[in-house]
């Protein structure tokens, strides 16, 4: 059972084994804290690429173009259809002036051009919002299909490579993050193995004396255990801070960034902390035969 001397105990030989190392200690956190920085800033970034991803798939819509000859209750039809149809969010009729005028805009400058012609050649349509939860490729294809070959549909125009594009580089980065996670996971574990490797070789001959005298085995592993925890919890500190002051050199240029929350950065330095005891425990396992 730990009481307070062995809690004391635990305390002191970590804050002493700390300051005996402290330009190697330094140097681990350093390394281990360069490593949590990448994955912190790969993970913000993907995060706020997301965002945008999630931003431009809310602008992607489905058209229907109707027929100058459909009649007005096979309209009213069509859009109480597409209402009901599941994933669409809303529906917008827009008649041929209206195309004819936003085409217009849409030409600037060269607007000027519509003016010769004698009659109005676009379509009235019906603008299909597509919820954002539902921005699936296929389901937007599917979509199309059934409308298709509705009465006076005479077009249905979809963004569908656009989805399946933004479906890839979101998956892509997803795979790039587990594979830096997993990288910086198994960095971590080898700077932090390796410091404490090398202070139980310095402290061999102390390590013996307290395994002749009857110390347990978690007395002897808990003050490198708790050194190797601190290591952990000033790198994910370090890494933290840092990106904390790009960010906010960032905003004054970049607005609208995302950035972790409160909540989040304490669970990353949590994670740190938790990555620092178990290359601990790593090194000890290996190399102590404790």
């Amino acid at each position: 059972m730990i009481n307070s001397t062995h809690t004391r105990h635990l305390i002191r030989e970590s804050l002493t084994s700390l300051y005996r190392r402290k330009v190697s200690g330094s140097v681990a956190v350093v390394i281990m804290g360069s490593s949590l920085l990448m994955l912190a800033l790969f993970t913000l970034v993907t995060l706020n690429l997301d965002r945008v991803l999630q931003e431009v798939r809310a602008g992607i819509d489905l058209t229907v173009f109707v027929e100058d000859s459909i009649h007005i209750e096979e309209l009213a039809r069509l859009r109480g259809d597409l209402l009901a149809t599941d994933g669409v969010q809303s529906v917008q009729y827009i008649d041929r002036e209206q195309a004819l005028e936003r085409f217009r805009l849409d030409l600037e400058d060269d607007a000027i051009l519509l003016d010769a012609l004698t009659e109005n050649p676009l379509p009235a349509s019906y603008e299909v919002k597509i919820d954002p939860t539902a921005h699936d490729a296929d389901r937007i294809a599917d979509v199309a299909r059934g409308f298709e070959a509705y009465p006076g549909v005479e077009e249905v125009v979809t963004q569908g490579d656009w989805v399946q594009r933004l479906d890839r580089a979101t998956g892509i980065f997803l795979a790039v993050d587990l594979v830096i996670g997993l990288l910086v996971f198994v960095s971590a574990l080898f700077v932090i193995s390796n410091t404490v490797r090398l202070t139980i070789e310095e402290s061999a001959a102390s390590v013996e004396i307290m395994k002749l005298v009857g110390a347990s085995n978690w007395f002897i592993r808990g003050p490198y255990v708790l050194s190797g925890a601190l290591q952990g919890a000033a790198a994910g500190a370090f890494a933290m801070g840092i990106l904390l002051v790009a960010y906010h050199f960032l905003q004054l240029s970049i607005g609208g960034m995302l950035f972790f929350a409160p909540g989040q950065m304490l669970g990353f330095v949590v994670l740190s902390t938790l990555l620092g005891a178990g290359g601990s425990m790593l090194a000890l396992r290996r190399h102590l035969r404790i």
